[in-house]
């Protein structure tokens, strides 16, 4: 690699991406000496397929609370770094199609209310213990106790501890407390399998590498695990597929991520040769990013949404006609163009594009005139309400102010309150009346749900009881039933609640965006669930120097 460019160039570089002064000093001296660490060492000759080195990465949206505990993964970083360190019962690919991954077996019983499940023998933990049944029996009993764990939700309707039992050394039966025909897609949902005993402050897991060193809100390094269980297993699709000859998988000795909060900062680490990649790349830095010949970026549709959410227990949001003059008033096109400069897709309020029973005939026009009856109706004209927004996406913020402009030509007032995901995931995340956040596909809807509005400890919008019995109702007769075709179409009875009466403003489906340096090759070209770095599937990913 080159010695990396002068401070005179450097500053020049940064000026031009628009970043502050302190933001410009803070990364000039990230790159000038100290603890830093130099990007893609190891890299063989221009061209040649190489074995080994260190990758160095940048990312985005981190906090001060972020924490490598599999349970508790409520930002960008940690969830694609969970899926570095530990791996689950069963996955789904960068196209959203459902697989087993450690388990062998995943089955139900005719009524789908008894669940068995047997893992892959000979799979090794990063501290050598082989895993068997009792680490899948804890894992699920840490899930339920750990405060805070963001998976409950998915499980603590179905899911009794004391009705999971041993039958051998590699299964386990699960007794549900009610029929759940999609629990196996609740298992492909984030849910990563620890050792018995684990500990947080030193995370050991089953991931292609293991943990070295994390500091939160700064920096994480990991290291190849030799023993990967996945090591000869089939790679997402790739325009640059390692070639034969490079071993086993991950074909990287060393992996760091570097947190980088500030875009432009992030993508001027890059463009001055800092690191080697880049994830939640600002859209209107496309062009710049371009102009670089040794520079690529990696683009994919994707089922992940940013949403501006609106808390249905608070005025004037528990006012339905307010909402629907909202979703009205919204100006979906526009936000396209100026948020994510037309790189993704128009969205009409519903998530979760690729799910079964996604209802894609359900669309709104906006209605300026519709909106300003309903809000008349309403009593809520000439209103002011607060938008917290924070840096959850590339798109959040811009998101916000657009809905924003778009709101005065209906009489609402929205005061964009900008700030840092710390803050914006604070004690307040759940609570605030007004507020963005950002979802990966889930690839079902069903896991969604449950995940979200259906679960009390992480709904944002807080439905009305009557909504929220109408979906429990139709939610619970599309878990308990086995034909698939019925099941779609209980879903989308629930997409019409949520299209007619829900709290989510989602006015399109952006892109995905990263950037890398040529020199690595390997990444997936898709990752539809939206995480960013290719669904972090660094196992497959080589220096081409």
């Amino acid at each position: 690699m080159n010695q990396g460019p002068s401070r005179r160039g450097f500053l020049s570089t940064a000026a031009a991406l628009g970043m502050s002064a302190a933001a410009m000093e803070l990364l000039a001296a990230c790159g000038s000496g100290g603890g830093a660490q130099p990007a893609a060492t190891g890299a063989g000759a221009a061209g040649k397929p190489t074995r080994g080195g260190r990758l160095t990465v940048a990312t985005g949206g981190a906090k001060g609370s972020d924490t490598l505990d599999p349970v508790l993964l409520n930002s960008a970083p940690v969830s694609f770094m969970a899926r570095v360190l530990y791996d689950q019962l069963a996955d789904f690919s960068n196209d959203l199609q459902y697989r087993l991954a450690m388990a062998e077996l995943i089955e139900p019983n005719k009524a789908g209310d008894e669940w068995t499940i047997r893992v892959k023998d000979g799979i090794e933990f990063h501290n050598g213990k082989t895993l068997d049944a009792e680490d899948v029996i804890f894992t699920f009993k840490r899930t339920f106790t750990q405060a805070g764990s963001v998976t409950l939700g998915k499980f603590k309707p179905y899911v009794d501890l004391d009705e999971i039992k041993k039958v051998d050394k590699r299964t386990i039966r699960m007794k549900l407390l009610r029929p759940n025909s999609t629990f196996n897609y609740a298992l492909a949902s984030p849910h990563k399998i620890v050792p018995v005993d684990f500990d947080p402050r030193n995370p050991v897991g089953t991931g292609p590498f293991k943990y070295k060193s994390f500091t939160a809100n700064r920096q994480w390094v990991c290291e190849r695990f030799a023993n990967y269980w996945n090591a000869d297993g089939e790679s997402e699709p790739s325009d640059s597929a390692a070639p034969a000859g490079l071993g086993a998988k991950p074909y990287l000795d060393e992996l760091v991520v570097n947190v980088i909060n500030d875009d432009s900062a992030r993508t001027n680490a890059l463009v001055t040769g800092q690191v080697d990649a880049i994830n939640m790349v600002q859209f209107a830095q496309i062009p710049l990013i371009g102009q670089h010949q040794q520079l690529k970026l990696l683009e994919s549709e994707t089922g992940a949404w940013t949403g501006i959410y609106m808390n249905m227990e608070e005025p004037p949001f528990d006012d339905v006609r307010v909402r629907q003059a909202l979703r009205l008033a919204i100006d979906r096109e526009q936000a396209l163009s100026s948020c994510v400069s037309g790189h993704g897709r128009v969205a009409y309020d519903l998530p979760e594009p690729y799910a079964p029973g996604y209802p894609t005939e359900l669309t709104r026009k906006r209605d300026i005139e519709k909106a300003k009856a309903l809000l008349k109706e309403a009593g809520k004209e000439n209103i002011t309400v607060e938008l917290v927004a924070g840096p959850v996406s590339a798109e959040a913020v811009s998101m916000a102010t657009v809905l924003a402009n778009n709101a005065a030509e209906i009489g609402i007032t929205i005061k964009v309150r900008q700030v840092d995901t710390a803050t914006l995931f604070g004690p307040q995340f759940h609570s605030w009346p007004f507020s963005v956040d950002k979802w990966p596909a889930q690839g079902n809807y069903l896991t969604l749900l449950a995940l979200t509005d259906l679960s009390e400890s992480t709904t944002l919008t807080h439905m009305p009881k009557a909504d929220l019995d109408a979906l429990r109702d139709l939610h619970d007769k599309a878990l308990s039933t086995v034909d698939e075709a019925k099941r779609a179409e209980l879903t989308r009875q629930m997409y019409q609640i949520q299209f007619d009466r829900g709290g989510w403003i989602i006015p399109f489906f952006a892109n995905v965006v990263n950037a890398h340096h040529a020199k690595v090759a390997g990444w997936p070209k898709q990752d539809a669930s939206g995480r960013s770095f290719g669904n972090a599937h660094f196992e497959q990913l080589y220096l081409n120097g």
